[in-house]
């Protein structure tokens, strides 16, 4: 229930962070993608499958949890990278969708990335 509460949080943080109808990159931070990332992704994908695996096989100490919870947050987060990175240059052929993010006003990796180092000529293309 909880995780499905987060994914839900996560949701409606990445539809927040880029509405359809309006483009305001000043929404975009890495601590914005991270957050998006950890309860969209990362708490249903990666700690739920495991979590319920560790319960099942009787392991249902805290520190064991808190523990795996670390380890598959951060693994989500760069699932994550690596599939914002795909979405843009990956091989549609290879990776079964052609990507959009970008056009599509979504808070991904390379955004953050490009909006760090950007120059504001740069910054203004972008937007």
């Amino acid at each position: 229930l909880q995780t499905g509460y987060q994914t839900e949080l996560g949701q409606a943080l990445d539809l927040i962070t880029a509405p359809v109808s309006q483009v305001d990159l000043s929404r975009f931070s890495e601590q914005r993608y991270k957050a998006i990332v950890k309860y969209k992704t990362a708490f249903y994908s990666f700690y739920l499958p495991v979590a319920a695996a560790m319960y099942m096989a009787g392991i249902d100490g805290k520190e064991e949890h808190e523990d795996a919870k670390a380890i598959l947050l951060e693994m989500g987060e760069f699932f994550q990278i690596q599939d914002d990175f795909l979405d843009c240059y990956g091989d549609p052929a290879l990776t079964g969708k052609v990507g959009t993010d970008i056009q599509d006003n979504k808070c991904s990796w390379l955004v953050v990335q490009c909006l760090q180092r950007a120059t504001p000529q740069q910054r203004q293309i972008l937007e």
